[in-house]
C-alpha cells in the first residue's frame, strides 16, 4: 500500500526551524532594532547611524562620520538601555560603531524662502505722497535688480 503524499512544506517553516535550532533565545528578537531604530534613538541620530549587524549580543551600528561616532560613544550606555528596554530583556550587551555609509534616506530640503517681489509690493496701497511712490519704487526696482546678480 502507498503513502499518501503530504503537502510540501513552505520554505518560511523551514527558514523558521533552522534558525530556531541556532539560537533560539537570543537572536530573533534581537532582529527586532531594526524595526524601532529611528523610533527608539531620536531622528537625528537615526538619519546618521543606523545598525548594520547583531552578534553574540554585540550589536555594530554604522555611523556616518567620526564626530558622530565620538558623540555615539560617549551615548552608548543610554543607547544600549534605551534598546534592551524596548526589546523588553538585555539582549544587547555592547554597541560597536563602525564608520560607514548610512542608506536611511535623507529628509527632503526645506526649499529657501521666496524674496519679495514686484507683485507683492503692488498689493500695498497706493501712497498719496508722490515724491515718497517715486522713492518706494525706485527702491523696489533697485532690489528687484540686485536680486538677479
Amino acid at each position: 500500500m502507498a503513502r499518501p503524499r503530504a503537502e510540501p512544506d513552505r520554505l518560511a517553516n523551514a527558514l523558521r526551524q533552522v534558525v530556531q535550532r541556532i539560537d533560539p533565545e537570543r537572536r530573533l528578537p534581537a532582529y527586532r532594532v531594526w524595526t524601532f531604530w529611528a523610533e527608539a534613538v531620536g531622528a537625528a541620530i537615526a538619519e546618521r547611524a543606523e545598525p548594520a549587524t547583531f552578534r553574540d549580543g554585540v550589536l555594530s551600528v554604522r555611523v556616518a562620520g567620526a564626530a558622530w561616532m565620538q558623540e555615539l560613544q560617549f551615548m552608548k550606555d543610554e543607547l544600549r538601555e534605551r534598546l534592551n528596554t524596548r526589546l523588553g530583556t538585555a539582549l544587547i550587551r555592547d554597541i560597536y560603531f563602525v564608520s560607514g555609509p548610512v542608506t536611511r534616506a535623507a529628509p527632503p530640503p526645506t526649499p529657501a524662502p521666496t524674496p519679495p517681489t514686484l507683485e507683492m509690493a503692488i498689493a500695498l496701497p497706493a501712497l498719496r505722497d508722490p515724491g515718497l511712490a517715486a522713492v518706494t519704487e525706485r527702491l523696489t526696482r533697485l532690489a528687484r535688480t540686485r536680486g538677479r546678480r
